[in-house]
């Protein structure tokens, strides 16, 4: 960097020309600061994002064929529509189905973008305590943006030994796993957390809670502070719209003020982590909206809270490999 220096003119110090040019560069340097921040402040990571294709062999069988918003492909080149308008700069794709084939197609589809396109959390309910699991797991993690697996279905009543058998091989290749409560309980996660200590786990959906406006079910509650002891256990701030029993949904802070604060009471600053639920959203609000609406909750905590929700603590929790 160079110096400024004042020097002496005819015996006479320029003092006036030196402070104003001082004056400048500090002003400059107070505006390149500034958009700095605001632009660090833009940056999204958003972990739940769902690409699909409607010709895809299995299709996505919980659309319904008239809805007006979903019933159509959601393709990388529309998020990515989305993601310049919003200043995401990285995504996490979630497959949208359970379709084994279609781990596959997902990272396939997002190639040609792994800079926006970080990783994928694939599928992996119809094989898990199977013998199909292994080889199969194997061969998508040769693919280092394949992060980990949702288990959004179960096919097994008990938690097998081999159920068991394949967490501890997916823990031991540094992959996590999404839960979306509900095939899988509360409590079956708990248990699974003890077991597998090692394994990264992260309820989506808040733990897939619905709000109607009354008090948060005594229950649920407890079963969620239970699974929240768990160090290994994450949170996924994601689905605001889709927590809402009615639909379209509220668009007011305060109606999803009790499940943002018992997850934040719970789970801390260090294990919750952004999702929007790209498009599913859409049939609430734009992508805008939600966004907003969750950032006006942890923006009210303080820029380092909300630098983690939004960015950190998915690259910790996920292992996003870097990008060139």
């Amino acid at each position: 960097m160079k110096a400024i220096v004042c020097v002496e003119i005819d015996g006479v110090f320029a003092q006036r020309k030196c402070r104003a040019l001082m004056m400048n560069i500090g002003l400059l340097l107070i505006s390149l600061f500034s958009v700095t921040k605001l632009a660090g402040e833009s940056m999204v990571i958003d972990c739940h994002v769902h690409l699909w294709s409607l010709t895809r062999p299995e299709g996505i069988k919980w659309i319904k064929k008239d809805d007006p918003v979903l019933f159509r492909d959601f393709l990388p080149a529309n998020f990515e529509a989305v993601a310049k308008e919003n200043g995401v700069e990285g995504v996490v794709v979630v497959q949208a189905g359970q379709s084994l084939a279609d781990n596959q197609w997902n990272l396939d589809v997002t190639a040609h973008n792994k800079k926006l396109f970080r990783g994928l959390v694939g599928n992996l309910s119809e094989v898990i305590g199977r013998d199909e699991f292994a080889p199969l797991f194997a061969s998508l993690c040769k693919d280092s943006r394949y992060l980990g697996y949702r288990l959004s279905g179960r096919y097994q009543k008990d938690l097998s030994e081999a159920f068991f058998r394949d967490l501890e091989l997916t823990a031991k290749a540094g992959k996590s796993v999404d839960f979306l409560a509900g095939e899988y309980s509360l409590k079956d996660i708990d248990t699974i957390a003890q077991r597998v200590p090692q394994l990264r786990i992260i309820l989506d959906h808040f733990g897939n809670l619905r709000l109607d406006g009354k008090p948060l079910d005594a229950a649920w509650v407890e079963n969620f502070r239970a699974v929240a002891k768990h160090p290994s256990v994450y949170v996924k701030v994601s689905a605001l719209f889709g927590r809402s029993e009615k639909q379209p949904a509220p668009k007011e802070l305060d109606f999803y003020r009790p499940i943002m604060d018992l997850a934040y009471e719970c789970f801390g600053e260090d294990r919750l982590i952004f999702g929007s639920d790209y498009p599913v959203t859409e049939a609430s609000g734009n992508y805008a909206s939600v966004l907003t609406l969750t950032r006006s909750y942890f923006d009210a905590k303080g820029p380092s809270v909300s630098e983690k929700i939004f960015h950190f603590n998915a690259v910790k929790f996920y292992a996003i490999p870097e990008t060139k």
